[in-house]
């Protein structure tokens, strides 16, 4: 029963957070939230975490999140601004933009072994390279969620 609560809680202090965030994209805060409590427990399980274990995990991993998160945004800007002005942009302001496109991409990268070596101090080397493969399947479920929502019952004969 602990461990229902425990878990709980923490679904319920994430899930806050994440409409608390409000990004704005194509889904809305309340489907956002709901796809997030899904993944809480879907990595949960996959990693079999108990609450101890949880406790110190979840914020790791949210921040680690949230860093991601800054790292895609900037992406994201970098992309649309080249897209949006590539025809008008001087080979000084191109080089610029493909500096920080490389330097975006070792800050992730070294983002990732840092919190490697954080979870490590919380959970296994397996639990680890569990969480790799949940968080891959999470996203290949997730994504053919969205892609049959709204499509009515055309998905009835594929996999």
């Amino acid at each position: 029963m602990y461990k229902f609560i425990s878990f709980l809680f923490i679904l319920l202090l994430y899930t806050s957070l994440v409409v608390a965030q409000g990004h704005q994209r194509n889904i809305s805060p309340e489907m956002r939230a709901k796809f997030e409590a899904q993944k809480i427990s879907y990595i949960t399980q996959q990693l079999d975490l108990s609450p101890e274990d949880a406790q110190q995990f979840w914020p790791l991993y949210n921040e680690m999140q949230r860093k991601n998160q800054t790292i895609h945004d900037e992406f994201r800007e970098l992309f649309t601004s080249l897209k949006r002005d590539s025809l008008n942009l001087l080979e000084s302001e191109l080089s610029r933009i493909s500096d920080r496109i490389a330097d975006l991409k070792v800050e992730e990268a070294k983002m990732e072994r840092d919190y490697h070596y954080k979870f490590k101090k919380v959970i296994t080397a397996k639990q680890i390279l569990d969480l790799h493969l949940a968080e891959k399947q999470f996203q290949r479920m997730l994504l053919r969620k969205l892609r049959g929502h709204g499509q009515g019952n055309g998905n009835r004969g594929r996999r």
